[in-house]
């Protein structure tokens, strides 16, 4: 059986042109509060997880000291210091981390962020364990993805569907779990926003270049499922003839490690 790691890099390392052009990931409200709860002064050598082609630390570049950009897969890593070549971001280094095992000095950054990625991730607490490790007393650890509502019906439907479609999924936890797991893990949580990503084409995110056409027609079936109501609150569903845009609820936390 494949480990997560394995499938993430597998996953991801086709897909590295695909998140490059993403403007779910390039831009949109996760961002701005991810920007917006660092309130970096300048100074902060940073942390930034999970980099994917690298859109986090690019904004959070030219308002810290320093960035380090990790990632699992080496072929996004590879695409994020492109593109960071092109835009002459010079304050940016890039390493191939798992974000369970990070390789760096215990209490070296002032700031560590991850953004639209602990979904993906093979274990979390150990994640969350490593991130304590090297933030510095009082550091900050700002964070945002994707969950489930807070509901066990709803947590099954939506793991589910995601797992369906990419099998690097992991888990979507609801907001109560992820504030446990992060106070568990040693930090006072400062603020929490929910917001969403941007609404999503379906036959776009579904990928049926990538997907047989039975497993799209299963997802789309069980996005059927939802009664109109879930359908409208959890997801924003609007209807368009044979395609249909929706958005993944989305979670911000601002947390300090004591």
């Amino acid at each position: 059986m494949k480990s997560i790691h394995t499938s993430v890099r597998e996953q991801f390392s086709q897909h590295a042109e695909y998140y490059a052009q993403s403007s779910a990931h390039a831009k949109g409200d996760t961002l701005d509060v991810i920007l917006d709860f660092a309130d970096p002064k300048g100074i902060e050598k940073t942390l930034d997880i999970a980099t994917g082609t690298g859109f986090t630390a690019f904004a959070l570049a030219p308002k810290v000291s320093h960035v380090v950009a990790t990632d699992l897969t080496p072929e996004m890593v590879s695409k994020a210091s492109e593109l960071a070549q092109e835009q002459a971001i010079e304050n940016i280094t890039f390493s191939v981390a798992a974000a369970e095992s990070l390789p760096f000095a215990t209490a070296s950054f002032d700031l560590v962020t991850v953004r639209l990625a602990p979904h993906h991730f093979q274990d979390v607490p150990k994640f969350l364990s490593e991130v304590h490790r090297v933030l510095r007393n009082d550091g900050l650890f700002c964070f945002v993805d994707s969950v489930s509502p807070e509901s066990e019906k709803m947590i099954t439907w939506q793991n589910y569907v995601e797992k369906l479609r990419d099998d690097s999924h992991v888990f979507g936890y609801p907001p109560s779990q992820w504030d446990t797991m992060i106070s568990d893990a040693g930090f006072e949580i400062e603020k929490t926003a929910h917001t969403r990503n941007a609404q999503m084409s379906f036959l776009w995110w579904v990928r049926p270049q990538n997907n047989p056409p039975e497993v799209v027609r299963e997802i789309r079936e069980a996005f059927e499922r939802l009664t109109p109501f879930e359908a409208k609150l959890h997801y924003t569903v609007e209807p368009d003839g044979d395609d249909f845009y929706f958005s993944w609820p989305m979670y911000a936390v601002k947390a300090k490690r004591k």
